[in-house]
């Protein structure tokens, strides 16, 4: 046994202590230092934008100058003339930043007539507390299904003071208003082909009762509720890009959630006079009679990892077979159906299926009965890439008969999220979709 001095362990505790305090007063240096070469720039980039501006340095005559309209003002005569301008000192002003709050000096110009000259600042916008670094952040960490009283506790650590909930909110209802027009915004490129599909989330809705808090505050009773949120995303086959072209937060997969979302994509240019070949989706119940009202002259690809996957459910198991077992007699079955759209031609994908019913119908009448429903429109993509080939173009048979892109899509959209667990408002949700 190895006997350490008890005057050895003190030392090499207060060795650490004194490092460990060293480190703390090091980066505390730094960070000043930092804040300090931070809030100099800001205030270089608000004198740039002054001079340029009125027109002249510091200490120049303005009768040596000619008349000129900027778009700056007196907030007293309401006259744009620059050469009525100059400046008048500076106020203070705090700015919460990543590295922490600075004091910074605002420059202050003045008219003639005695009026304040309101600036459009470019490097500070009016009333801003929160800079642009530090926002872009809180903006990402939302993105991500942050909740705000995360965001909260991480921006009140990072400032040494408090930051309103309120005021985390209110920057992320800015981005939900940004939504409306980048809906509204006609294409410039058409996608050839477009994939939809939904992905399902919990959403907070007033209901009309209401209830006093222990304050004796009135507040509105909220309900959860399982939401679709249903997206678009248009593909490019030539080069593989792919990105998502519209979206709309639905009451259910109903009929007229599909024909908000397709009646967005038809005003946003996506329609078959500009380029649109195909749309590819699954058997959702009310998208069918959707497509028949927006894109009834559209070819329609019915996707074959969804149909695989009704196929997989209906399938009866042998007697006995269970566990691993019963896993392998799936798969081996799966695989054997999926070669059918494995196929080179529509005419042999045709033979392959009548082929394989026949050797399953007794054995597997339920996966049969699946296979045949709306057979037909999972073939379609043969005849788009055959007339594709018709115009010189190579558009491969993987973007063309799923959605499986988009279901990748949206695992990463569900790890976003997950997060949050549940929003208290569409324009929570829209900010975060929209992020």
């Amino acid at each position: 046994m190895v006997i350490v001095p008890v005057g050895s362990l003190v030392l090499q505790v207060e060795r650490e202590r004194s490092e460990r305090r060293f480190k703390e007063r090091l980066l505390a240096e730094i960070t000043e230092q930092v804040l300090r070469v931070i809030a100099r720039c800001i205030e270089a980039m608000l004198e740039f934008e002054v001079t340029e501006l009125i027109g002249r340095e510091w200490y120049e005559r303005r009768r040596d100058q000619k008349r000129g309209w900027i778009e700056a003002y007196c907030g007293k005569c309401g006259s744009h003339d620059r050469r009525r301008f100059s400046r008048n000192g500076h106020y203070a002003r705090r700015l919460s930043t990543h590295w922490g709050r600075v004091e910074i000096k605002v420059p202050q110009i003045e008219c003639l007539c005695g009026g304040m000259v309101r600036m459009p600042f470019q490097t500070l916008r009016r009333g801003q507390r929160i800079w642009d670094d530090l926002e872009g952040e809180i903006r990402e960490e939302y993105g991500w299904g942050k909740s705000l009283r995360w965001l909260k506790a991480c921006v009140d650590a990072k400032l040494g003071g408090s930051v309103g909930l309120c005021t985390l909110n209110r920057r992320m209802h800015e981005l939900a208003k940004l939504v409306p027009d980048w809906q509204e915004e006609e294409l410039k490129h058409v996608p050839p082909v477009v994939r939809v599909d939904g992905l399902w989330v919990t959403l907070m809705f007033d209901t009309e009762e209401k209830k006093t808090d222990k304050i004796g505050r009135q507040r509105v009773v909220k309900k959860a509720k399982k939401v679709p949120l249903l997206v678009a995303q248009g593909v490019w086959p030539e080069t593989g890009h792919q990105e998502v072209v519209a979206w709309v937060i639905g009451e259910a997969e109903n009929e007229e959630s599909w024909e908000a979302l397709l009646t967005q994509m038809f005003e946003r240019g996506i329609c078959p006079e500009r380029g649109l070949r195909l749309l590819v989706a699954d058997g959702a119940a009310g998208l069918s009679p959707a497509r028949r009202t927006v894109y009834w002259d559209v070819p329609f690809q019915r996707c074959i990892f969804h149909k695989l996957r009704n196929i997989w459910r209906a399938i009866v198991l042998p007697e006995g077979l269970e566990g691993k077992a019963a896993k392998a007699y799936k798969r081996r079955f799966i695989r054997s159906a999926a070669r059918i759209w494995q196929a080179a031609t529509e005419k042999e994908a045709r033979r392959l299926q009548r082929k394989f019913c026949k050797k399953w119908s007794e054995r597997q009448p339920k996966a049969i009965d699946t296979l045949q429903r709306d057979f037909d429109d999972t073939l379609t993509f043969y005849a788009v890439q055959e007339a594709a080939a018709l115009r010189g173009e190579s558009w491969p048979a993987h973007c063309l008969r799923t959605t499986s892109h988009l279901e990748r899509e949206f695992r990463a959209w569900r790890r976003r999220l997950r997060g949050a667990v549940l929003f208290h408002s569409s324009r929570g949700l829209t900010a975060v979709v929209h992020q």
